[in-house]
């Protein structure tokens, strides 16, 4: 059973992951997120990161996944890989839209002009338009995306766990490779594009010194410091891996996957 505090922390991860370097206004298409879900999905799953994840969730369906089933349908590696992104894209988009409708922006405009001031929010997006602020943004976006694809399998990988789905871990973190395999890096790790892009970052900031920069970079701790106030126990007690993947079980028949 995963404790209302535990399903706090994820929504939190998966608040500031998609808007870590982004948001501060309530606006978009899915209110505080700043672009469109789809896009940003799709060019997570883009990632040669996730292309690994879903390789790895190719071969665990053809270890696991029902051979009758899988011999008439002929799913070969390209076909599940496709099926594997296609559930993802789908159910990461619940996803978000669930978080979004559950997050309190009242509570969290109070709380960010609390903490930075009334025109926080209209000053971060003055920010954003600075060439070198623009700059280190882009760097970041490599490293923004890896959040997003490690938030969604890590939610999936619950969902199989929990559902007692017949299928191995996917993530790096719950195939427990983040600690275990540093010596011997799985493909999934050497693509991860997070160690770059922080690296990138921390260069620019070094050769770039600015005050907007250092201004922005106060303003997004002031971010990540607001957002748990618009996360409530009762809305996070609503979500979690079975809420926001219900139903997948019928979309993983379809690539021969059961139950245990």
């Amino acid at each position: 059973m995963i404790s209302p505090a535990m399903l706090s922390r994820a929504l939190l991860a998966l608040a500031i992951a998609l808007a870590a370097a982004l948001p501060a206004r309530a606006q978009g298409p899915l209110g505080m997120w700043p672009e469109p879900a789809d896009g940003l999905v799709r060019e997570a799953l883009d990632l040669s990161y996730a292309r690994a994840q879903l390789e790895t969730f190719a071969a665990s369906v053809r270890r696991n996944g029902d051979p009758a089933c899988l011999q008439a349908k002929a799913l070969d590696d390209a076909a599940t890989v496709a099926g594997g992104r296609a559930l993802l894209q789908r159910y990461a988009l619940r996803m978000i839209k669930m978080l979004d409708e559950s997050f309190d922006r009242s509570a969290y405009q109070v709380a960010l002009s609390a903490g930075a001031g009334p025109d926080a929010a209209a000053e971060i997006e003055r920010l954003k338009r600075d060439p070198n602020v623009a700059a280190l943004i882009a760097l970041y976006r490599p490293a923004q995306l890896a959040k997003v694809v490690d938030t969604i399998m890590e939610q999936f990988d619950r969902y199989v766990l929990i559902g007692r789905i017949k299928l191995d871990p996917v993530s790096p973190i719950a195939r427990g490779e983040l600690e275990l395999m540093k010596d011997n890096p799985t493909e999934a790790m050497r693509a991860n594009p997070t160690e770059a892009a922080e690296a990138a970052v921390q260069r620019y900031l070094d050769d770039h010194p600015s005050p907007r920069i250092d201004r922005y970079l106060d303003l997004l701790d002031a971010v990540e410091a607001a957002t748990p106030k618009g996360i409530s126990r009762q809305a996070a007690a609503k979500l979690g891996p079975m809420t926001y993947f219900a139903g997948a079980e019928r979309d993983l028949a379809e690539l021969c996957v059961g139950r245990r």
